[in-house]
């Protein structure tokens, strides 16, 4: 039997987990026959585990740790080695493995590749390349993944806030085809579903990533 599995994932407001997750989660867990849990970082994560409340799994299991986690920005960076140790304490001398987070994976630059020569030389009427719209990130390192993302890719990266006033500026001034940085459902893909499309969780070559690479761990 494979190990049990608890994927990290951006929540919602108030720590609520996005449909595309559970659903997912579920197909997942019957394809590994293994417990599968998705917990949302923005449940403030690192303090739930510190007493074992968020992990409802024998502490004994072999578990893996997937941080499914597009940019390496202060959840990957920050708050992932805390939520490491927080697992160790809680569950000493069980096997933890733990995954990259997903943007690090040769797979998924594979299908975000594929994704943008899927769309053409250019995107009928659009003259500029397509963009990948992704959370502002902070820091030399994030700034480095973006530049071997489009070098990699082939899209140009844009930061974009979440706020009401950039969202709407967003609408008006985009002149280029645009994809998400969202797996699951958020404010960017809520307010602008008609401009960018569905979260990536909702488009099958994204889907079938995540679900190959996981299927296939130990």
């Amino acid at each position: 039997m494979a190990t049990a599995m608890l994927l990290l994932v951006h929540g919602r407001s108030g720590g609520l987990v996005p449909d595309e997750w559970l659903q997912f989660s579920e197909r997942l867990a019957e394809r590994r026959q293994a417990p599968v849990v998705v917990h949302p970082l923005t449940a403030g994560l690192p303090s739930q585990l510190q007493n074992g409340v968020g992990l409802p799994l024998d502490p004994a299991l072999a578990l893996t740790l997937a941080p499914l986690l597009l940019l390496p920005g202060a959840h990957v960076r920050v708050d992932l080695p805390l939520i490491v140790g927080q697992l160790r304490a809680i569950r000493p001398g069980a096997l933890l493995r733990r995954l990259p987070f997903v943007g690090a994976w040769p797979q998924w630059l594979d299908a975000l590749e594929a994704e943008r020569q899927a769309q053409g030389p250019a995107a009928a009427g659009f003259a500029a390349a397509p963009l990948l719209l992704h959370h502002p990130l902070d820091g030399p390192l994030a700034q480095r993944y973006l530049r071997l993302l489009e070098a990699r890719t082939g899209f140009c990266c844009r930061a974009t806030p979440y706020s009401a006033e950039h969202l709407a500026e967003l609408r008006q001034t985009l002149r280029s085809p645009a994809l998400p940085m969202a797996l699951a459902a958020n404010r960017l893909t809520d307010e602008l579903a008609n401009v960018v499309g569905p979260p990536l969780l909702q488009r099958a070559r994204f889907r079938d990533c995540l679900m190959q690479v996981l299927v296939g761990q130990p």
